[in-house]
């Protein structure tokens, strides 16, 4: 499994929680609810839900995030868990998750386990990557890598609308999913570089200068303008409710 960069995270992609508000706000008012944050990374969300009053926990699966977290927000609750194994019988009100799926290959698993965990009429509302997700980016990078004879593996597991049926099966009631694009502009003239080697960092070789250098020159003309680089984001975002 992956280790992210805690630091490298917080300080060039603070764009993930920021559109992670939009989530937690389709949760309505969580004043004095249960509320779980399903992959809270560095807390900054679940420190926001605390802020609206929601008794929160936050899990993730990476140690190294959660240390930041516990650092930065010491008077909140964390713990490591992957979401695959997470077990809360009818322990809360509403669960949020901000881009954090399309990092699980067993997402059904996952939907079975919040629905478990949720009281009956219960909330989850989730973003996470679509299919499609910074194809243009992904592509390139393929393309890079091979170049170097090396083998592009991906980490990511983007769905379309079909993710509606693995809610539903699950026992969820859908009342709300949509697939949409969101150009998501980076911090610095490295930006690109910087989210590569973010999200890519396991199927980069130990040397990747040349393989983001051929990145840049092959997305340049789509991806950076105004002075800035940005990401060819599609986002599956959901509202869905622990039938009755």
């Amino acid at each position: 499994m992956m280790e992210w960069n805690a630091l490298l995270y917080d300080g060039s992609h603070g764009f993930v929680p920021k559109y992670g508000l939009e989530v937690l706000d389709m949760l309505g008012d969580i004043s004095g609810k249960s509320v779980l944050d399903a992959g809270c990374g560095t807390g900054t969300l679940a420190a926001e839900a605390a802020r609206r009053g929601a008794n929160v926990l936050g899990v993730d699966a990476d140690e190294n995030m959660l240390k930041t977290a516990r650092e930065n927000y010491p008077q909140l609750t964390f713990e490591r868990c992957k979401l695959e194994e997470f077990k809360r019988d009818c322990a809360f009100d509403c669960v949020y998750s901000n881009a954090v799926l399309h990092w699980i290959a067993d997402q059904e698993k996952v939907a079975e386990n919040i629905y478990a965990c949720l009281k009956d009429g219960g909330m989850f509302a989730c973003e996470f990557g679509g299919a499609g997700n910074a194809d243009t980016v992904l592509t390139a990078l393929k393309a890079g890598l091979e170049r170097e004879g090396v083998q592009y593996k991906s980490p990511f597991h983007y769905r379309g609308l079909e993710f509606k049926r693995v809610l539903e099966n699950a026992g969820f009631a859908v009342k709300y999913i949509k697939l949409f694009p969101r150009m998501t502009a980076l911090k610095g003239e490295d930006g690109l570089d910087n989210w590569i080697r973010q999200f890519c960092c396991e199927t980069l070789p130990k040397e990747p200068e040349r393989v983001l250098e051929y990145v840049r020159r092959a997305v340049k003309d789509r991806l950076f303008f105004d002075g800035v680089w940005r990401v060819d984001y599609m986002r599956l975002r959901f509202l869905a409710e622990k039938r009755l």
